[in-house]
């Protein structure tokens, strides 16, 4: 018990507040915007709306399914190019981790996963539609 007494104020000490996604000077978590999006795995662009909550950006597709990517910057300068990485049916947890199914094909015949497993095949980038 005095572990874990001694453990959680270090928790909360390590853990940085959450700050809204911004653009222009303007919090704009929470609001459903048209884009298009790009998916590095796929090549594929696509039709989308798009809601930003503090690091994290919900990509919503036209067929109903939706997937969750982390920010590479919480602050957007360019509507155009907003980028940000993660994998089709996972929810990013931190940096590091992510939870979910696995629906991009990376694993070959024998279950083992392809050398194509960097990060960088998971990037986004996001393109805001004008008004």
């Amino acid at each position: 018990m005095k572990v874990l007494g001694l453990f959680l104020p270090v928790l909360f000490l390590l853990a940085t507040p959450a700050m809204a996604v911004e653009y222009q000077g303007k919090n704009i978590d929470g609001k459903k915007l048209d884009a298009k999006a790009y998916y590095s795995q796929t090549g594929g662009v696509y039709n989308v709306q798009v809601r930003f909550k503090r690091d994290r950006a919900t990509i919503y597709f036209a067929d109903g399914s939706q997937t969750t990517i982390r920010l590479k910057q919480r602050v957007i300068t360019d509507p155009n190019d907003i980028e940000g990485f993660g994998k089709l049916g996972q929810v990013p947890l931190n940096r590091i981790f992510s939870v979910g199914l696995d629906l991009d094909n990376n694993v070959v015949g024998n279950g083992q996963q392809s050398d194509s497993l960097s990060l960088g095949n998971f990037f986004w980038r996001i393109s805001l539609k004008q008004r």
